[in-house]
């Protein structure tokens, strides 16, 4: 009976021993790395609603006008943005058409917060792009009509052009 009970004995410490060998193995650590990216896109944004409109003045019997101001406000992450400004007339100058009906009224979109006329401040070219300083940014849109006898003839109405701003990052 003794060599009975030691074989069971026997089997039951060598079974002890295999499990303490495995338990101990698990305990070894494990090292490894993850990576951790992101990928920022260039973007800006227009800081408010965006410019009002504008409303210069002008006078064809003294062939003479006065500008309208605005500001265009943006943000832009680190980028030197852009702004080009088109309208339907697509000059591919600096002159961009008002019109009254037939009737058309030609006038200047300039970098300048003076806006006193084209003659002080600098004319945008049209679909050009401007370049503006990146981050927190304005741009100063000045609308003058043209002097000079270009409108002279222009009859009485109320003349409306639609410009397009586009930003670019």
């Amino acid at each position: 009976m003794n060599v009975r009970s030691f074989t069971r004995t026997g089997t039951a410490l060598v079974a002890g021993a295999a499990l303490c060998l495995a338990v101990s193995g698990a305990a070894d650590a494990v090292t490894t790395t993850f990576i951790v990216s992101t990928t920022i896109t260039r973007s800006c944004v227009v800081s408010d609603a965006g410019p009002p409109d504008l409303a210069p003045a002008y006078s064809p019997t003294i062939d003479a006008g006065t500008g309208d101001h605005t500001v265009l406000n943006t943000t832009c992450n680190g980028t030197t943005p852009t702004v080009t400004f088109t309208d339907a007339y697509n000059s591919g100058g600096t002159v961009f058409q008002m019109t009254s009906g037939t009737s058309a009224l030609y006038y200047q979109i300039s970098n300048g917060a003076s806006c006193s006329g084209v003659a002080s401040d600098s004319p945008v070219q049209e679909g050009v792009p401007q370049v503006m300083a990146p981050g927190i940014a304005s741009f100063d849109i000045c609308a003058s009509v043209i002097a000079g006898g270009m409108n002279t003839n222009a009859p009485a109405g109320t003349y409306t052009d639609t410009v397009t701003y586009t930003l670019t990052p």
